[in-house]
């Protein structure tokens, strides 16, 4: 709320009666700490008493309004969450209760660590080592707070200062769990001579501790939230890290009682405060929407909730915490650039990819799918322009910048687009929807294989292109020999591999029904190019078991279905049988593209068994061009309608058809 200068020599009733300095707001610092009624004693007689009173009544008035509006707000949030969510369907209940737990519930629930939060602290040249790398890998991709300011307060803990307060030690500690967690486990054993794992518990109990010291679910302090933000953003890379999906709501409901949510210029705040409060409630709505996208749910901050304008496009050096107005902002590039698309594509988000309820609630036009895509496109152009346009290609962070942004927004489109269920086979294998697909799945190698921006990318690896990698999957399943092409198969096959080289992939059941569909690409593709025969005599006759000729998990799985329930994967997928490789060209014999299978240690189940071990042996006995008499048939043991059929089950229940689009965007 605005705190109001009283004339100077007069101390509050309570700063009074304790005998203790006011600084003569009102309220008092004193009083919006301990959450006590601030009240200054009566003015003397005469005009500059009335003037007082006035002054002193206007506070109040201003004080009270301010507290209704937040009230609002609140009542509004609250009605959101009670009435306008829409239930989950049984398909999403589905998804969210299929995915791993892998994450704590909340850590204000875990017992108190053991080691003291002093003993935590690095010596001090590996805080500075971990400071460095912060402004190298962090700052840049996530502008939350002012380096310069910040530094003065790292700089005294290496010189020794034990004595911190607790919002800084906070602020400190997350500094430290972040950097460590966006480091990988080779740059950890070489700098820190530990284990990535030990470090991070480390650090992520450190902050923790210190979040508790500051009693961070009451406290009102910018550092404290600062520090909790930025402990949930990067706690997402970490697999034993904070339940981002019940915190989230501590951060919003914290930032809206600072008020955040309302701008700090109507508040007559400070220039360098209403940068770093604008700073950090952006942060803050952009994690609202990812945690929505990644649980099939709707941001809970309402539009009408808050009026915090963009922070400036401006460097960190053009900010001082006296400056007594905001610098003026020149076009081109700045330290916040990165972060200000970043800003401004998950406002936009917010706008076309929820429910046309959350339109609705937020007072948004509701879209059709070409009016989104034509909003799309709009947005686009206005980003290039304003942002994009002065990004040097040859400079690594604005590489980053203009890949990223290119990327989402085709993310976008295709999250828009999403295929349903109802449609029909031909409506669904679209080249225009194809080509976005591939558009993402080469945008988002580009960005892997950028070695000079490679210290970022631990923003962009925990999302998966789920959809476009099964889609371009089952294009390969079901196109004629005409339609494809080398360069797709190139391109999902490194998509494949990246993400196979992954140890944590193997805990999310939709990379099975990823193995599924290759396995099923493969040997459509084999087939479609004319793969040699096994010579007769090997073939799988009428009398020859699954296990005689290896044909691999399906066809076991499919003769002793309660395999299925002792299998479990943790690497990989079984290399090809004998008769497997009849139907199987390897990556490195198309397009000169080199690759090299992991050997398998543990089967794959797969439910379509029956129609996997007869196509394997249909495609060993007919000619090929019998075999492909049609765009949507493959060689099986039924029709090739009846193949499809079960393809395409697969794609929908890997994509979710019907559970709302997943950006899966920064």
């Amino acid at each position: 709320m605005p705190r109001r200068v009283i004339a100077s020599g007069r101390s509050c009733l309570e700063c009074r009666r304790r005998k203790i300095k006011c600084d003569r707001s009102l309220p008092c610092a004193y009083c919006v700490r301990t959450h006590i009624h601030c009240t200054y004693p009566q003015p003397k007689t005469g005009q500059d008493a009335d003037h007082s009173v006035d002054s002193n009544l206007v506070g109040r008035v201003e004080s009270i309004e301010c507290k209704f509006q937040s009230l609002e707000r609140s009542l509004a949030q609250i009605k959101q969450l009670l009435h306008t969510n829409p239930p989950l369907s049984v398909n999403s209940r589905k998804t969210i209760m299929s995915k791993p737990v892998t994450k704590t519930v909340s850590f204000p629930l875990r017992p108190d660590p053991s080691p003291a939060l002093e003993n935590l602290h690095p010596s001090p040249p590996v805080i500075a080592f971990i400071w460095q790398t912060y402004l190298d890998v962090v700052d840049p991709v996530l502008k939350i707070f002012h380096v310069p300011t910040v530094q003065r307060q790292v700089m005294s803990v290496i010189r020794g200062r034990s004595n911190l307060e607790a919002p800084t030690e906070c602020l400190i500690f997350a500094i430290y769990y972040s950097t460590v967690v966006t480091m990988s486990a080779v740059e950890c054993r070489g700098e820190f001579d530990e284990d990535k794992a030990e470090l991070v518990t480390r650090y992520r109990t450190g902050v923790e501790q210190a979040l508790s010291r500051a009693n961070f679910l009451r406290s009102l302090d910018l550092t404290v939230l600062q520090a909790f933000t930025l402990y949930l953003i990067c706690g997402r890379k970490d697999e034993n890290g904070p339940d981002v999906c019940t915190l989230i709501g501590v951060a919003i409901g914290t930032a809206m009682k600072i008020g955040l949510h309302c701008d700090g210029a109507d508040l007559g705040l400070s220039p360098f405060e209403i940068e770093m409060r604008r700073r950090l409630w952006w942060q803050i709505c952009i994690l609202d929407v990812r945690t929505a996208e990644d649980h099939g749910s709707e941001p809970t901050i309402l539009e009408a909730a808050f009026n915090a304008e963009l922070p400036l496009n401006i460097n960190d050096t053009s900010l001082q915490p006296d400056m007594s107005e905001l610098p003026q902002v020149q076009p081109g590039k700045t330290e916040m650039t990165f972060t200000l698309v970043r800003f401004e594509v998950s406002h936009f988000v917010r706008r076309v990819t929820f429910s046309d309820r959350f339109c609705r609630t937020n007072s948004y036009p509701i879209l059709s799918e070409a009016k989104k895509c034509e909003a799309i496109e709009q947005f686009k152009e206005r980003v290039e322009k304003q942002y994009l346009s002065y990004c040097d290609k040859e400079v690594p962070l604005d590489f980053i910048t203009a890949t990223s942004t290119r990327l989402i927004l085709v993310k976008l489109k295709l999250a828009v687009c999403k295929l349903r269920k109802d449609q029909a086979p031909g409506m669904l294998m679209q080249t225009i929807y194809r080509r976005t697909c591939e558009e993402v799945l080469q945008h988002a190698q580009t960005l892997r294989n950028y070695e000079k921006g490679k210290r970022w990318l631990w923003l962009f690896q925990t999302y998966v292109e789920w959809d476009s990698l099964a889609y371009l999957l089952l294009h390969i399943c079901t196109a004629p020999p005409e339609e494809l092409s080398d360069a797709t198969w190139k391109i999902v096959d490194e998509i494949y591999h990246h993400w196979k080289c992954e140890s944590g992939i193997y805990r999310d059941r939709r990379w099975r029904l990823i193995e599924e569909l290759r396995f099923q690409a493969l040997s459509a593709r084999a087939t479609k190019q004319k793969i040699p025969q096994l010579p007769r005599a090997t073939q799988p006759g009428h009398h020859t078991t699954p296990e005689q000729y290896d044909l691999g998990p399906a066809a076991r799985l499919h003769k002793d279905p309660s395999a299925r329930a002792h299998r479990t994967t943790d690497t990989g997928i079984d290399q090809p049988s004998n008769a497997e490789a009849a139907a199987y060209v390897h990556p490195s014999q198309v397009a000169g593209f080199q690759t090299t299978e992991s050997n398998p240690t543990v089967d794959q189940p797969f439910p379509m068994g029956t129609l996997i071990s007869a196509a394997t042996a249909t495609s060993v006995t007919q000619p090929v061009d019998e075999a492909m008499s049609s765009a949507a048939e493959l060689p099986s043991g039924g029709t090739g309608c009846e193949w499809s059929a079960a393809l395409f089950e697969v794609f929908w229940d890997l994509t979710g058809s019907g559970q709302g689009a997943s950006v899966s965007w920064l």
